[in-house]
Formats: structure tokens, sequence, C-alpha cells
């Protein structure tokens, strides 16, 4: 999205760009009439470092939170709340999937469900030895006096519970070396809203500082600090520091100043994240410069404020009508075949789990950024908008097609292309996701061999996008219930795909489907 941002508004970020330049000529002609050269270096690269620190902070605890939330909403998860948490077979299923969520996540400690009494039915330990386990029944214990099942049961349907920092004092002792654990509970309630225990997720509050830059330091909201020591072990002590403010720096003496800054990474929780730094005395003329400094950064950050808040409000809007046409357009297709309104959904999301697992291979790592999944995601429903020109006799035939009608309907993709050409070439558009759309839509009935249409293009020389889109919607095709056929099972549509490695698909995608074939599973559940 801000990629797109900037390049819609490059004319208002030149400006920008050039106030900013003349803001920093100013305060660096008179900042190193004060400051030596090694100070500026060393003040600019510590607010670099607390900056990057803070991002570290808030988007490990954002990732874990929305992992909470994911775990709890599986269907697995789902269908054993459901069954009292007494089914064996959803509770089988579960540990298999929080086992193997959690030999991704090295950074949580546990995941647990607990049933309304404090008992234990599920736990998942990942050991600092990164050896996860599922633990046995007969090690299950109850958490009945645990504080945060106690304060988690009192929360409502979709809150999120977060503990304090503790040294997972969890069964009555601290663990030495310190093991500084924050953890984040949800409550489980099954289809009648009855509340059925909570889950459980713990974070090893040491793996978020290892990425931290060196020589930082976290003190909690209880006044502790914590930090890395040079061996990797966890250092926990008592703060002496008061920090009044949201962020500024704290004189410890006439050359030494912590810097800091407070990062909120789950709402209501808060951490001062900070760093040391030595400084050089300062001079008389510092209090001058720093005050008309400050006049002129009010100045700059007032204009820039208004400025930028009515391009943002332009750039949603213009954000809003790209996706009110793709939806127009797909709208079209849908109105003309009852089934594609859910394949039009299961297809997109098929293709965003595809273009995610296959960002990881190295081979396309430069190639699907995070603007390409954004348009793959917003640009597949486009791919059936030549449907509309279809007759219906053809488009809603309820026996097999002759071989006629079948070139007929291959026309599709010829007419879905010349729609999307037509308005790129006519109104000069430039947005990707169009871009996107036109070679899905014009090219995904392509076949890996070169024995597809309309172009028999071959190998490569078929967009990625289609590649990806051509597997995905294979997949809901076999899947799904047709009047000349009966709907297949999962196992047998991977089955079908892996068989057509090399001639219907890409091998490279193919390998990848194989990868992450249960995620295209419950996609299909929960767009049944």
């Amino acid at each position: 999205m801000y990629r797109k941002l900037i390049k819609q508004n490059k004319t208002f970020l030149s400006i920008v760009l050039i106030l900013f330049i003349l803001l920093g000529l100013i305060l660096y002609f008179g900042g190193k009439q004060i400051y030596e050269k090694e100070a500026q270096w060393q003040h600019g690269e510590i607010i670099s470092q607390l900056l990057s620190g803070k991002q570290i902070i808030e988007e490990y605890f954002f990732e874990s939170g929305r992992n909470l939330l994911f775990l709890k909403d599986l269907w697995s998860t789902k269908g054993y709340v459901n069954s009292n948490l007494e089914s064996i077979h959803y509770r089988r299923m579960t540990k298999e999937i929080f086992y193997d969520f959690a030999k991704v996540y090295k950074k949580y400690s546990r995941i647990t469900i607990i049933d309304s009494s404090g008992r234990e039915t599920i736990r998942v330990d990942n050991k600092q030895d990164d050896v996860t386990v599922i633990v046995p029944d007969s090690d299950l214990q109850n958490d009945k006096n645990q504080y945060y099942f106690q304060e988690a049961m009192q929360f409502d349907k979709g809150q999120v519970y977060t503990s304090s920092l503790d040294l997972n004092m969890q069964y009555g002792k601290v663990m030495i070396p310190y093991v500084p654990l924050i953890r984040l509970v949800t409550p489980l309630f099954n289809s009648k809203n009855d509340k059925k225990g909570i889950l459980v997720l713990d974070l090893y509050f040491w793996k978020v500082l290892e990425l931290l830059p060196k020589n930082m330091f976290i003190q909690t909201e209880d006044g502790n600090i914590m930090s890395i020591k040079p061996d990797g072990s966890t250092k926990f002590n008592k703060s002496n520091y008061v920090f009044n403010d949201r962020s500024g720096w704290l004189y410890l003496s006439e050359t030494e100043t912590i810097h800091y800054s407070t990062v909120e990474f789950l709402p209501g929780k808060r951490f001062v994240v900070a760093m040391y730094h030595s400084h050089p005395l300062l001079k008389v003329a510092l209090q001058r410069l720093m005050l008309v400094s400050m006049i002129l950064f009010v100045l700059f950050l007032c204009l820039i404020s208004i400025i930028g808040y009515i391009n943002i409000v332009r750039f949603r809007e213009l954000i809003g009508a790209q996706k009110a046409i793709i939806s127009s357009l797909a709208e079209l297709a849908e109105r003309r075949d009852p089934e594609t309104g859910c394949h039009l959904e299961r297809t997109r999301y098929y293709a965003l789990v595809l273009a995610k697992q296959l960002r990881k291979n190295k081979k396309y790592r430069k190639i699907i950024t995070n603007e390409f999944i954004e348009d793959l995601y917003d640009a597949a429903p486009l791919h059936d908008i030549g449907k509309v020109g279809i007759r219906d006799s053809i488009l809603l035939k309820e026996s097999k097609l002759t071989d006629e009608e079948y070139e007929d309907i291959k026309e599709h993709v010829r007419i879905g292309k010349q729609v999307l050409q037509d308005a790129i070439d006519k109104f000069k558009l430039k947005q990707s996701f169009l871009i996107v759309g036109r070679n899905i839509c014009t090219y995904h009935h392509e076949k890996y061999d070169g024995k597809g249409y309309p172009e028999g293009l071959k190998g490569e020389e078929i967009p990625l996008e289609a590649r990806i889109f051509a597997l995905c919607d294979a997949y809901d095709a076999i899947r799904s219930k047709r009047s000349y056929k009966n709907v297949s099972t999962h196992e047998a549509a991977v089955k079908k795909i892996e068989s057509d490695s090399g001639k219907h698909f890409d091998p490279d995608i193919v390998d990848i489907f194989l990868k992450c074939e249960k995620e295209f599973l419950q996609v299909s559940f929960i767009h049944k």
C-alpha cells in the first residue's frame, strides 16, 4: 500500500523531500558549531536503533496476538471446543496442528488448552534447546490456581488477556537462568456461547531481546530491567530509572545520557526501550539553537501533517475506487453463473496461500513482493469476467459440452483480456493490479507443457501470476460438484495435481502446493 502511495504522490513527496533537506541543512550548519561529528553520528545512530527496536517489539507481539486468534479459530480447535473438550479425534488433530505450528514458531514457549476446571487437556512445549514436544497426558498440570487462568476465565468472548512479564513461576519456582515469559490468553466458547476453557500462548521474551540492537535494554511497567548478557543469558534486575514521558532522554551525568521511547506492544501494555549514549559537553549556544530548531520543526510538522492528511484521504479514495471496479467486474460473471461467487472467494484465498509459501523459495523471493501478493489477491476475482460474453445455452449447460461448444467457451479468456486491455489502453492506467488481473484472465488456462490456450505458451513464458492461479483454479474445479461430475476429495485433487506436474502445472508451484495443501483444505472448509 505504501509503495502505491509513493507512486501516486511523487510531486508531493518531492516537495516534502526538498523541505526536509532545507530543514536538515539549517540544523546541520547550526549543529556542527556545537557537536563534534562523531557525537552527531552516535546520536542519530541511537535514535535509529530505538525506532528499530520499537518496530521489532510491535511486530513481535502483533503477530503473536494474531497467531493466538488464528489457533483459536482453527477448525480442529472449534470442533474440539464444541465437543466440550471430549472428542478424541479433534483433540488429536488439534495436538498435531499445534505441534506443527510450534515447530515453525520457536518464539513460543508453550501452547496450552485448559478446561473450565483448570485442567490442561492439550499442551505443546518448545524447550530452550529448540526441541518441540507434545506433553503426555500423565504430565499435564492443573492450573486452577494460576493467576492467568483466573483472570482469563473472567473475560468475554473475543477478548484477549495479556499477563505481566514473569520469570516462569508457573509451578511455584523460578527457572534459573531466568526465562522471562509473557502469556496471551483468550477464553474458548462453543457454538452455544458456553465458556469451556482457555487457550494460552506463552512467549519467550528473551527471543525478542535477541532481536534488538546491542546495548539496548527494556524496562517494564513493574520497574524491572531486562537485557541480554554477553554470554547470551538474560539479565533481570530492578531499575533505578524513572521515565516520565513517552520518549526523550534521561541525563545521568554531563557525559552520559539514556535515550528512551515507550512502545505499546499490546493494547494497555507498554515497555520502555532504551539505550545508553555518551556525548560531549554542550555549549551555551545549544539552548538558542534548539529553540529556533523546535519552532521551525513544529511549523514544518504542521505543514506536512496537513498536506499528508489530504494526500492520504485521496489515496484511500483511489484504493476504494479500485476495489469497487474489481468488485463490479467480478460480479458480472457471478450473476451469470451462481457457482462463481464461492469459487471467486476460494480461489483468491488459495492464491494467497500459495504465493506466500512460494515466496520462501529463493528463486521467487525478489519477484513475489508484498505488493505482488496484494495485487494477486485483489485481481484474482477478475479471471472469469470474459464469461459475460458466452451464451447462456453454453455457460449454464447441465450436460457435458460438445467440442464446438468447448471451443466457444474458450473464447472467454480472449473476451476478458480485451475488456481489461481496452480499459488499460483507453485510460492509460498503470495500476499493477490491473496488469496482474489481465494476465490471470488471459493465461490461467495455459499449460506448462504448451498444450493450453489461448496462445499455447510454454513454461516460464506464462506469467507467474497465471501459473499460480492455474493451479488454484484447477484445484477448486476438481473439488467442486458439477452437473456432469461429482465432488472429488481433497486427496484426489492433490493426487491429480501432483500427477500433472510439468504437464499442466509448473513443477516449482506443485512442489510448494504439496507443502501447503492442508491450508487449501482449510480454505475450502471455511468457504464451503
